[in-house]
């Protein structure tokens, strides 16, 4: 059996609870549901908008950016 991540489990038991509709998942009205804010398959913020997990810093940034362009010039 495939092992499912507890967001995705969440997910599929919000399907599931409304026939499998993802429409249904939007517009649910099970506010108290203590799985409500996780229909979606990821954290909701206090507004309803996907909740950021983490912000860069512009210095990881820039070494993100100095690794994809050495991984470039080794593929050309």
């Amino acid at each position: 059996m495939k092992e499912v991540s507890p967001m995705k489990a969440i997910r599929q038991k919000c399907l599931d609870c409304s026939c499998g509709s993802s429409e249904e998942v939007k517009n649910c009205f099970a506010k108290k549901c203590p799985l409500y804010q996780f229909r979606f398959g990821y954290k909701l913020d206090e507004n309803g908008e996907r909740k950021k997990t983490r912000t860069i810093s512009e210095e990881h940034l820039e070494k993100l950016k100095a690794g994809r362009n050495k991984n470039l010039s080794l593929i050309q």
